[in-house]
């Protein structure tokens, strides 16, 4: 096992079995989406895209708040600050989200920007900015309804109303809910099925799936057969053939 390597002091990074472990590492703030913090999330994600040992990312967080989202006295990020949460949405390998603890305002909003969500049974999802007067961002306004639909969106938006994991699980918000005690084992676990999995599928898997919200469907089925086409072409699409001819796990190299 490596020793954590810090990507900025706000967030650790480590990278064992294929998977890239992030984890936000401010505690004492409630995790709050700095520019510090930010700025060190884009970097290490930065790290993660070009890590060619890193097939999966899982994003974490120290203490008993996943992100309590914004400091207090900031009700928009400067123009000036990295834009961590985009870079999160914006890498190519699946993400994971293990949230540990609440998820808040523009915390929600970082957690929606992962693929993945699995959630601790105690933590609750929740946008309490309306209420003062401000507008959340982070993308929640555009993500949030494509997976929960527009009418439970502005329910959570506009009153602000609390939504406990095991709902946010129902709602399609998280893949899991699951005890406390049990997070971090369903995490890893998951990390390890996909880490299992052939890594030019995977990401084209996601790229297929993203791009679908924007695509008009003529459009986005042709996208699906010309991935489809060009996984035919790799060295990992050999070897699942392999594999199941010789009846034994395929040995993926992401080529």
């Amino acid at each position: 096992m490596r020793r954590p390597r810090r990507a900025g002091d706000a967030v650790e990074l480590v990278v064992r079995d294929g998977v890239a472990w992030m984890t936000l590492a401010r505690p004492a703030t409630e995790n709050r989406l700095d520019a510090e913090l930010l700025g060190a999330l884009a970097a290490a994600c930065a790290a993660v895209e070009d890590d060619e040992r890193a097939r999966v990312a899982v994003l974490g967080a120290r203490g008993r708040v996943f992100s309590a989202g914004l400091p207090p006295d900031c009700a928009w990020p400067e123009p000036a600050w990295p834009d961590g949460i985009g870079a999160v949405a914006a890498l190519t390998k699946p993400v994971l989200a293990a949230i540990g603890g609440d998820a808040l305002g523009w915390g929600f909003s970082l957690a929606l920007a992962c693929d993945l969500r699995i959630a601790a049974t105690t933590a609750v999802f929740a946008l309490p900015d309306v209420a003062s007067g401000r507008l959340p961002g982070g993308g929640i306004t555009q993500r949030l309804p494509r997976i929960v639909g527009p009418a439970r969106a502005l329910d959570l938006l506009l009153l602000g109303t609390p939504l406990p994991a095991r709902r946010a699980a129902e709602w399609g918000i998280a893949a899991a809910a699951v005890p406390p005690a049990r997070l971090a084992a369903a995490v890893a676990e998951t990390a390890r099925a996909l880490v299992a999995r052939a890594p030019l599928a995977l990401r084209a898997g996601k790229e297929a799936v993203v791009r679908a919200l924007d695509l008009p469907l003529a459009e986005g089925i042709r996208l699906e057969q010309d991935l489809y086409v060009l996984l035919q072409t790799t060295a990992d699409r050999r070897e699942g053939i392999a594999a199941f001819r010789a009846r034994r796990q395929p040995r993926f190299r992401g080529r």
